[in-house]
């Protein structure tokens, strides 16, 4: 018989289930101290981006810099494409400031390929931020009713336990290392969603399978094989989903960013929840209900 991973113990998976909530509670510290370092789409505010000729100098970034922050003090200077782009970003600017600063700008830069400016209004911001929740908030309600109805609502909590890690644990992770949060970012977010729930969907439907085959089984040996007997699968469409989108992660340029860095952990995380989240509580739920 082929030996098994003891993915489900009882210690291991409540180790991994208190590890797993400390982190996102540690995450939420960050959230509600740092916040998310979210784009000009989510917070009114002017970015004006260049593309340049030739890479910028020390000299001229820290002169831009300069004029930024004299207009505005929490202005900030982000480079690309090894200085050939640059992306300032401040407070809401009127059509004249914006002239100011852009002229401003213009002297320390010279000649220039293209220029952008994107204007976020206030009332836009807090808009696109409330549809950002409320997709969300959706999305795992209608995954909660679909779960009910294929299996039972002990497993349908569980999964969206799981979902909500998901979605907690990513957030953390861009709280934490303050990656930007744009509009492409809740669109990984609802993939990941997506993705997490299929790979409960796989191993919840393995474990119904086997509680009809041996229905007298103790359910944590029952399910920790029903893990044992989908991993491999998981771990071939983990990899090869890595595998395509990390060419993106590497050359996918800034506006690709927060949409490839929320689906390349938030992959991982997710795999991951579906062991020691989802299925960790059914196990633990089975024990409450046994003793």
């Amino acid at each position: 018989m082929k030996r098994e991973i003891n993915f489900l113990g009882k210690k291991v998976r409540r180790f991994f289930l208190i590890i797993s909530f400390l982190f996102v509670a540690v995450g939420m510290v960050f959230f509600f101290t740092k916040g998310l370092n979210y784009s000009i789409d989510f917070q009114s505010g002017s970015l004006l981006y260049y593309k340049l000729f030739s890479p910028l100098t020390s000299d001229q970034i820290a002169k831009i810099r300069d004029i930024a922050k004299s207009l505005y003090d929490k202005a900030t200077i982000q480079t690309g494409s090894e200085g050939k782009e640059i992306w300032i970003r401040t407070k809401f600017l009127n059509e004249e400031d914006v002239k100011k600063l852009s002229s401003e700008i213009e002297k320390v830069l010279g000649k220039y390929d293209g220029r952008e400016l994107t204007t976020i209004e206030p009332t836009i911001s807090k808009e696109l931020r409330e549809k950002a929740i409320l997709a969300s908030v959706l999305a795992i309600i209608i995954m909660l009713v679909y779960i009910t109805i294929r299996f039972r609502f002990d497993f349908a909590i569980s999964a969206i336990i799981s979902e909500a890690f998901v979605l907690l644990a990513t957030i953390s992770l861009f709280s934490i290392f303050q990656w930007e949060v744009s509009p492409s970012f809740i669109a990984a977010i609802l993939t990941l969603l997506g993705y997490a729930i299929n790979d409960n969907i796989i191993v919840f439907d393995r474990i119904r399978e086997n509680m009809k085959q041996n229905p007298k089984e103790k359910f944590t040996a029952l399910a920790n094989r029903s893990i044992n007997q989908t991993l491999a699968r998981t771990i071939y469409t983990v990899l090869t989903t890595l595998l395509a989108i990390t060419p993106l992660l590497i050359w996918g340029g800034t506006v690709l960013r927060s949409f490839i860095i929320a689906l390349y952990f938030g992959i991982i995380i997710g795999t991951y929840s579906t062991i020691y989240i989802a299925t960790s509580l059914l196990c633990e739920w089975k024990d409450m209900h046994i003793s």
